[in-house]
């Protein structure tokens, strides 16, 4: 999945995850479950958090075509943006534990 299906909200920055951000969100209860997780246990935990991120853009779609609290569309807007940045954490996340496997496979 990449990021335009998640969020094609005009006028949004989205967050870039950089190498110090990665670090970062490493430290967070959060970050520390998704480094645990075990290499056959990420598809259905990385579904699990588009399902999350698809139903919470729906949830937005909803209060601004209701012209719904501003407070409250920006509270959802900044957990769906840190979501987001989760969701792309733990792709990487898979990335490297794959590519791990791979490397001790070879050897």
């Amino acid at each position: 999945m990449n990021k335009t299906k998640i969020f094609n909200l005009q006028g949004i920055k989205m967050p870039e995850l950089t190498h110090q951000r990665m670090q970062e969100l490493k430290l967070t209860p959060k970050g520390k479950l998704i480094t645990a997780t075990q290499m056959d246990a990420f598809p259905g935990l990385l579904k699990v958090m588009e399902t999350a991120l698809l139903e919470q853009l729906a949830q937005y779609d909803e209060l601004r075509s209701s012209n719904a609290d501003s407070t409250q569309r920006k509270l959802l807007l900044m957990n769906m943006l840190e979501d987001h940045l989760y969701w792309e954490f733990a792709y990487q996340v898979m990335f490297t534990k794959w590519r791990e496997q791979k490397i001790n496979l070879a050897s």
